[in-house]
């Protein structure tokens, strides 16, 4: 499928007006494998021998058809993978560094908001939240947030949540301080206090903020809303989902129980991926995102895990097994380990689950957990995008059919990297080693892993990540944008 793995361009269409000549017994093209250093192919100029002009005017129209078609359906790819969160819009060429501009390697300290990307660094002693033109870096608007305190545990912080999508005209950040009260004697510490601040992504303007007054677990964006989980000095957790410029409680939940254990220290974490919220501890409770109705309450020290899925959600633990969960929290069917979760996710394949059994991946089918295939690997599912699965372990990486359970090939960084490797949904971008062992990106073919070109990386590279398809590289004060 043409539009599934390439971005083909418009090409010029020759007519010939030589005479025809005879056949050849030599082959019309090579399929040669690519040189280092080249383009994935993206469709050849077509060539037209016109004998008669009514039967050349007939090819060039059929021609142009088809070329037509062909741009039409692979812009259509470009910009359903550009749109998933976390992936990078198909790449047309070697991808080469358009700018840079000071940023900070924490999570939340990037995000795409229309043709904005907005960065979070430290500048002179304060946290400073900059919107660059995702074209050419040129700063739009910026924010003075807080002052950087990292002076024990009077440490501050600023983050915009997103996970790697487009969050649109919003931009809403959390600027984390400290609060400390002085005596003669002491330095007694408060809960940090956290307040939110919401910003019009085009021109900075504050378009509200509000206030979070106990300590925060996590924050994550559900459309304009964020959804946030605290815990009180009790050690009871407080889940709500508030509307992201005034604050206002969309619900609320309060576990009754108490999940930070005095003994065991913090022991509580929360998180919020597709429609629903975890809240784990000595009782995990899962939420459903969009109302806060309780769908699960894991018994006490069972540990289990959970993986949202695309519709519902999984469970497992050491006593009880694996379960898969409807969106309504009710048991589907059984599974022998926990589904992978995907952390990249184009939706496709979306009638295969893949579990984790340790040695083993194994596909079964999403809609009655029947068995389909098993393959020995001890690579995680880091991706699922065009149809395939991208695997990632420490150091080797590979690709695998979701449909026949066959690996497709498997490849080895020769060290550990920061980061791990992503995909424009054609090639693999994962890391790589220059001359001297010098940190680079290597652009590898989907479906065979032919090595199509590699390029350099900044020294000190952190973290490569996608944000409303732009491919970000980010140092630990740094964010280079690459196209």
């Amino acid at each position: 499928m043409a539009g599934r793995r390439s971005a083909a361009r418009m090409q010029l269409v020759e007519v010939d007006e030589a005479p025809v000549a005879m056949p050849s017994s030599e082959p019309l093209t090579s399929p040669d494998a690519p040189e280092p250093g080249a383009v994935p192919p993206r469709g050849g100029a077509l060539r037209v021998v016109r004998r008669w002009w009514p039967v050349g005017a007939a090819v060039v129209l059929a021609a142009g058809a088809v070329v037509l078609v062909g741009v039409a359906r692979d812009r259509a790819f470009v910009e359903r993978v550009g749109s998933v969160p976390g992936l990078v819009r198909p790449l047309a060429d070697v991808p080469q560094e358009r700018w840079r501009a000071p940023a900070s390697a924490d999570v939340g300290a990037v995000v795409a908001a229309g043709d904005a990307l907005v960065l979070v660094s430290e500048r002179d002693g304060r946290w400073v939240v900059t919107a660059h033109d995702a074209h050419d870096g040129a700063v739009r608007w910026s924010l003075d947030a807080a002052p950087v305190q990292r002076s024990g545990f009077e440490s501050s912080l600023v983050r915009c949540p997103s996970s790697g999508e487009d969050v649109g005209a919003l931009v809403l950040c959390l600027v984390t301080e400290p609060r400390v009260v002085y005596s003669d004697d002491a330095s007694i510490q408060e809960p940090a206090h956290t307040h939110v601040v919401a910003l019009d992504a085009a021109t900075g303007a504050e378009r509200g903020t509000w206030e979070l007054t106990d300590e925060l677990l996590s924050a994550d964006r559900r459309g304009d809303d964020l959804v946030v989980a605290t815990v009180d000095r009790d050690g009871h957790v407080l889940a709500e989902r508030r509307e992201g410029t005034t604050g206002e409680a969309l619900w609320s939940f309060r576990t009754p129980d108490v999940l930070d254990s005095a003994l065991l220290g913090r022991v509580v974490d929360a998180w919020t991926e597709r429609g629903v919220l975890v809240l784990e501890g000595v009782v995990t409770h899962v939420l459903d995102v969009d109302d806060g109705a309780v769908l699960t309450v894991g018994g006490p020290y069972r540990d289990p895990q959970v993986v949202a899925l695309d519709e519902g959600y999984a469970t497992w633990a050491t006593v009880g097994g694996g379960e898969v969960h409807g969106a309504d929290g009710e048991v589907r069917f059984p599974v022998a380990g926990l589904p992978e979760r995907f952390h990249l996710d184009d939706g496709s394949a979306g009638d295969v689950l893949v579990v984790d059994e340790g040695p083993n991946l194994r596909g079964v089918d999403a809609a009655s957990g029947e068995p389909l295939w098993s393959t020995p690997t001890m690579l995680d599912v880091r991706a699922r995008v065009s149809d395939r699965l991208l695997l990632a372990g420490l150091t080797r990486f590979g690709v695998l059919d979701p449909r026949s359970g066959r690996l497709l090939w498997v490849s080895d960084a020769g060290e550990p990297a920061p980061w791990q490797p992503l995909t424009d949904g054609a090639l693999v971008l994962a890391p790589g080693q220059g001359v001297g062992g010098d940190p680079q990106l290597v652009g590898l073919g989907l479906d065979d892993g032919v090595k199509f070109w590699s390029v350099d990386l900044p020294p000190g590279v952190q973290r490569v990540d996608g944000f409303g398809g732009h491919l970000v590289v980010r140092t630990a004060d740094e964010a280079v944008l690459l196209s």
